[in-house]
């Protein structure tokens, strides 16, 4: 009989680190691995069949397809999407504020028009359908093939924008028990408004015509998953949620 692996797509700025922490609580600290980077996720060819056997969880800023590397093993992927402008703009911002990454210089000189032209592959990747490109796993983003992932793999979307929802279903669906949470890594010194041009709203709009189709798919799932519920659920979901501010 295979083993059970949860494999969490952690796509930047989506709330990950508060998902993670929520996921941490549901394995031992042995029982779960930290995923490498796309770059360097090639080490992963160099794990002990010990190391492997003992992995329950999974995660990572890494794409769709970590799977290949745990053969004979059940896995389930889980992640979260978030609206398409919210998640650039909250990249920008944090990239920004943050000590540590080594593209705050660059991106500190830049205005939030120049950040989403950006030619720096890093950038340019991150503001054009980066949430497609992880669940497709490919550089070049395939709607469609994210669209087949997300439906024969990933047992778990959640949305950023219905965070509490998103982490109730969760726990329901992983039978985990439902417990509080406080959110985690949230951007310093982000505007609570960020007046943008119709200009710019388009042009981000049309240069994430697949983020925005994909993210719309899973917010619909979601609804739907949250219209499913008993009634007595329902009453739960809606004490978890008014106890997060929802």
């Amino acid at each position: 009989m295979s083993k059970k692996l949860l494999i969490f797509t952690h796509i930047p700025k989506t709330g990950g680190i508060t998902m993670r922490s929520i996921v941490h609580k549901q394995f031992k600290p042995h029982e779960i691995l930290h995923i490498p980077i796309n770059a360097k996720i090639n080490k992963l060819n160099h794990m002990s069949p010990m190391m492997a056997a003992r992995i329950k969880c999974a995660y990572g800023h890494s794409r769709f397809g970590v799977h290949h590397y745990f053969p004979h093993t059940h896995v389930q992927y889980m992640t979260m999407l978030r609206d398409p402008l919210s998640r650039i703009l909250s990249a920008y911002y944090f990239i920004r504020s943050s000590r540590v990454n080594n593209l705050k210089a660059v991106v500190s000189q830049m205005s939030f028009e120049d950040f989403i032209q950006s030619k720096i592959p890093r950038i340019a990747n991150a503001v054009s359908n980066h949430q497609t490109r992880f669940l497709s796993g490919k550089n070049n983003p395939d709607l469609t093939l994210a669209l087949h992932n997300m439906d024969k793999y990933f047992s778990f979307v959640g949305i950023t924008e219905l965070y509490p929802h998103s982490v109730f279903l969760l726990n329901h669906q992983m039978h985990w028990k439902q417990r509080a949470y406080s959110k985690e890594n949230v951007t310093r010194k982000k505007p609570k408004h960020t007046p943008l041009s119709s200009k710019t709203i388009s042009y981000i709009k049309q240069k994430n015509a697949m983020d925005y189709q994909l993210y719309q798919t899973a917010l619909e799932r979601l609804k739907q998953e949250i219209d499913q519920l008993s009634p007595l659920q329902r009453l739960q979901l809606r004490r978890f949620v008014s106890y997060h501010g929802g």
